[in-house]
C-alpha cells in the first residue's frame, strides 16, 4: 500500500488489468464503496472530495468489469467500507461500462447497488441515481 497526499492506495491486479483501490484521508466511520470505471481519472480525487473508497478500474470489457463489481461488493468490508453502501459510477467510456454492471446486478439480485453515478467529462453532466446535474 502506498501513502500519498494524506489517503491510502493500493494496487490490484485483477482479471483484465490493474485496480486501485483509494481510501479517503481521516475516516473514521466505514464511507460508501464506489466502484468507478474510468479511463482518465486514477479515483484519488474521487475519495478526497466524497469521503467513500473508491475501487477504480480502467477496464474496456464486460466481464472484467462485472468481476471487479463482485469482487468489490464481496471484500467491501475488508477494504474499510459498508458493504450495505455500494455505488457504481464511471466517467466516459466507464460511462457505459458502469451502467451494463449496474444494469447486471438489478437483473441477478446482487451485489446490491445502491446508486448509479455516470459521468461525462465532455459536457460536464453527471447522473446520480437518476437525477442529472451540471458541475
Amino acid at each position: 500500500m502506498a501513502e500519498g497526499a494524506g489517503h491510502r492506495v493500493a494496487r490490484l491486479h485483477l482479471r483484465g488489468g490493474v485496480t486501485r483501490v483509494h481510501w479517503p484521508a481521516g475516516q473514521v466511520t466505514a464511507p460508501p464503496l464506489l466502484v468507478w470505471f474510468t479511463d482518465n481519472s486514477s479515483g484519488s480525487d474521487l475519495a478526497e472530495r466524497s469521503g467513500v473508497v473508491v475501487v477504480a478500474a480502467g477496464l474496456r470489457e464486460f466481464p472484467a468489469a462485472r468481476e471487479v463489481l463482485e469482487w468489490s461488493a464481496a471484500h467491501a468490508a475488508s477494504l474499510g467500507a459498508d458493504p450495505r453502501q455500494l455505488l457504481v459510477g464511471g466517467d466516459g467510456a466507464g460511462a457505459a461500462l458502469a451502467a451494463m454492471v449496474a444494469s447486471y446486478a438489478r437483473e441477478q439480485g446482487w451485489p446490491p447497488v445502491r446508486e448509479v453515478t455516470l459521468a461525462d467529462g465532455r459536457t460536464g453532466v453527471m447522473e446520480i441515481g437518476g437525477t442529472t446535474r451540471r458541475d
